[in-house]
């Protein structure tokens, strides 16, 4: 009976610390001069490149942030197809090509997971796939102008 009570404790405590990570996460996302996210966005674009990779970056580094406040190892609280696609995304603004293994090895999430998200994204018309002339066993992977235009959209509206 003690184990039980320990682990109930252990886990009681974990959820304390979960949910003040939560909070203080809440408001890092809070926009400036008292407004929440859950006012009226109005969309922009005039972003210049710059400003939207480290707005992207910002969405990384609070996804994993997130992430390991408050995941227990199960992923439920991973972005995965999210983060692949900014990834893939930051990589295009940068001038980098990206393969569908580093970016499948990069999300964290299991190589056949990760594969088959990036196959389903492909389908969506979201990111598109160009063999390696110089290495047929490499496959690029890069987002389409339409998931660009969406993630831009995204970043350019982003509460931070």
């Amino acid at each position: 009976m003690d184990s039980v009570k320990n682990e109930l404790d252990e886990l009681r405590l974990t959820m304390k610390l979960a949910n003040e990570k939560f909070e203080n996460l809440e408001k890092r996302i809070s926009v400036p001069n008292g407004k929440t996210n859950e006012e009226t966005i109005f969309f922009s674009d005039d972003l210049a490149p710059v400003d939207l990779i480290l707005r992207a970056e910002k969405y990384l580094q609070w996804g994993r942030l997130k992430s390991q406040a408050l995941d227990t190892g199960n992923g439920l609280f991973a972005d995965s197809c999210w983060n692949m696609c900014l990834d893939i995304y930051l990589c295009g603004l940068k001038g980098d090509q990206v393969t569908v293994s580093a970016i499948a090895h990069s999300s964290g999430i299991p190589m056949t997971t990760a594969m088959r998200y990036i196959n389903v994204m492909v389908d969506q018309g979201l990111l598109e796939k160009t063999p390696n002339p110089d290495d047929n066993r490499m496959i690029f992977v890069s987002a389409s102008l339409e998931c660009v235009s969406k993630i831009e959209t995204i970043l350019s509206n982003a509460p931070f």
